[in-house]
């Protein structure tokens, strides 16, 4: 886990000095304190079960859960008496099936008392008191591991559902036996194993077929990727990719990441991250397919002589905008700092006194960090408001995509451009009378194809994760759809604007239906957060008055002067261009090519040319900075002119064909295409 130990007024006094490899930017955070007086905790989990409960696991031998909302934690499960504790051994690990709410099975990480063997062991949940574990044990897997140091810890279900654990190469200076390579032994390795064995079966698990050296293969069955030193915390990234990230903690010099691929060997004892070892061969050649490190650090740095370990993290998909989604988390051990990995590169968003054992993921995706020496648990807040959420973001870099929606008789098409790499993707999924909604509706952090059928009032939804579709009722022939996230779970809702009745209907994901009336002949809806509390607002435009009303989640309704009545040239395009976390009211006119904007945070307004007469203003947050960009698609030339809010630089990109629909297009999130 570590390999020194400083005092915390040494942590105190440190001083960090960046380098050309850290970013000098990142989000603010602090920590919420969630749960304290716990004996030297190393790792906090939920059940993922419905129940918003967490489990912290104590390297002494217990476990702990905790109600929601609560701030002390009750025992659960104590084994104290199996467990070989102190230094890096302990109870490490801990993973919940996926079927746990039916079965009430999980399994456990630790160190064997007497010999301080690995062990992975079995345990399940009391029928009479789900709070309560039963204490009967059965034996997984176990590993004879030679040292006290170098244990690996963790334990987790892949989306394949199968467990996965990491171990370190059994401790001691440069691997003394060369675990880390020798493919016959557990050791050094990521293991993946099938604990779902048939009814009757004495084996405690299965090998899947596709392990890579499974069967007639050369190499132990369980072993799924080699050369780690000690790969103590690792996770899947829950936002549809499921890569497997891993913090492996170096030797002398370097700290590093990974992302762990079937099969591969990342180096370790030969390669320190992406150099040799020195103390095995100065000029050593890698290994044969070698993965270097997605990014590492110098634990051997004058200007940074404190740092030693890396504890490996998650990639943030949380609901709360604490963190830019798909970033990845870690921090080192003995500096107490946080750290951020994103667009490729490093920032430092906390220096903290704490010696941070794990970090950890609530059923929402939210970031925990666990404090050894302090017993605390505490969860990662942004400071100040969340940016919004870059809407039609395909690809869950957190910027607005091109896109557009092509009708066609053999069926709609949807093509849009990838910010994040540059290459374009299509999906067939639609009628050319549908109409294009897309959202994020199941919360992974990418917006979903999505259509809705005027004439059966269906929604048909395209999952961003799996490519995978469903569809249900809700609306009628002459509903206006306006999805959004008005019950702030981060998955947006299905909705309609009724103008017949002027009467709203949304589907909360989060269960229930909320109907509310409001609005009056004619109206627009103009959905956007607009009071900042990370809830999509019930809203219109009045054209025939130029006024936006406004029915505020937080703070009531309100109106806004802000536009020419009667005056069909004024297209409403609500968004956050001043990246206060706060909707701004907006409108292109079409007639100029003007687009007018009324601040949210003073009320003030400002005017700037972009676009000419026949264009469809098509806002989002194009660079990712948080801020709403003006845009427009020109259907004469299929080219799209971005005004970037964050380089004050214009893109042009031409993408797209006649007769294409833009992306968001007219009326920023209700996709009407212009009258």
């Amino acid at each position: 886990m570590k390999k020194a130990v400083f005092s915390i007024g040494l942590l105190l006094s440190l001083i960090f000095s960046a380098s050309s490899a850290w970013a000098q930017s990142s989000p603010a955070i602090r920590l919420q304190p969630v749960l304290s007086d716990l004996f030297s905790p190393v790792f906090v989990t939920s059940a993922r079960d419905g129940s918003k409960r967490l489990f912290v696991v104590e390297q002494g031998g217990v476990i702990r859960v905790a109600q929601p909302g609560a701030s002390t934690a009750t025992e659960f499960l104590n084994i104290s008496s199996k467990i070989s504790s102190g230094g890096e051994r302990g109870l490490l690990g801990l993973a919940f099936h996926p079927q746990y709410s039916q079965n009430r099975r999980f399994f456990v990480y630790y160190t064997r008392a007497n010999d301080g063997a690995i062990q992975i062991a079995e345990y399940q949940a009391s029928t009479a008191n789900p709070n309560v574990a039963d204490t009967t044990e059965k034996v997984i897997l176990t590993i004879p591991h030679p040292n006290s140091n170098h244990n690996g810890g963790t334990i987790a279900f892949g989306a394949d559902g199968y467990l996965y654990a990491a171990t370190g190469d059994g401790g001691g200076a440069n691997d003394p036996n060369n675990n880390a390579q020798n493919l016959d032994a557990l050791l050094g390795k990521f293991i993946r194993i099938d604990i779902n064995v048939p009814a009757g079966s004495t084996a405690p698990y299965r090998i899947p077929a596709d392990n890579p050296f499974a069967g007639a293969t050369p190499g132990a069955d369980e072993v799924y990727a080699y050369g780690m030193r000690n790969p103590y915390r690792f996770s899947f990234d829950r936002g549809g990719t499921n890569q497997l990230w891993v913090g492996d903690v170096g030797q002398d010099s370097l700290e590093e990441v990974d992302i762990i691929t079937r099969g591969g060997n990342y180096g370790w004892r030969i390669m320190e991250g992406s150099q040799c070892n020195p103390a095995i061969n100065a000029n050593c050649t890698p290994p044969a397919g070698h993965i270097p490190p997605v990014f590492q650090y110098s634990s051997n740095d004058s200007a940074n002589p404190q740092r030693c370990s890396v504890t490996g993290g998650y990639v943030y998909r949380g609901t709360r905008s604490a963190l830019p989604n798909g970033a990845y988390v870690y921090a080192d051990y003995c500096t107490g700092e946080i750290f951020l990995w994103n667009n490729n590169q490093q920032s430092r968003l906390l220096d903290t006194d704490r010696f941070i054992s794990s970090f950890g993921e609530d059923e929402d995706g939210e970031i925990y960090v666990v404090g050894l020496l302090s017993g605390t648990v505490e969860r990662i807040e942004r400071v100040g408001p969340a940016p919004a959420k870059a809407k039609f973001d395909f690809d869950g870099d957190g910027k607005t995509d091109i896109s557009i929606f092509r009708p066609a008789a053999s069926g709609a098409e949807w093509w849009y451009l990838k910010s994040s790499t540059g290459g374009n993707a299509a999906a067939q999924f639609g009628s050319s009378t549908d109409r294009p909604v897309p959202a994020d509706f199941t919360g992974d952090g990418k917006s979903d194809f999505a259509f809705w059928r005027p004439s059966s009032g269906e929604w048909f939804v395209l999952r961003s994760e799996d490519f995978s579709f469903y569809s249900f009722p809700f609306g009628a022939s002459g509903d206006v759809p306006v999805p959004a996230d008005f019950d702030g779970d981060g998955r947006a809702d299905a909705a309609v604007f009724r103008p017949s009745s002027n009467t709203w209907y949304i589907n909360l994901s989060s269960g229930g239906t909320r109907i509310q009336q409001f609005g009056a002949g004619g109206d627009i809806p103009v959905v956007a957060d607009y009071d900042g509390d990370n809830r999509a607002d019930i809203a219109i435009y009045r054209r025939s008055t130029g006024e936006w009303w406004l029915s505020r989640s937080s703070a009531g309704v309100i109106v806004y002067q802000f536009g020419r009545g009667n005056n069909a040239t004024d297209y409403p395009v609500p968004g956050d261009y001043t990246g206060d976390g706060k909707a701004d009211a907006a409108f292109f006119r079409r007639e100029t090519g003007e687009w007018f904007v009324l601040r949210s945070e003073n009320n003030s307004f400002y005017s700037f040319p972009f676009g000419l007469s026949d264009d469809i203003p098509s806002p989002g947050d194009y660079d990712g900075d948080g801020k709403t960009d003006a845009a427009v698609f020109r259907p004469s030339n299929s080219t799209w002119y971005v005004q970037r809010s964050g380089s004050g630089t214009t893109l042009i990109q031409s993408f797209g064909a006649s007769g294409d629909r833009a992306i968001p297009g007219a009326y920023g999130s209700i996709l009407i295409p212009i009258d």
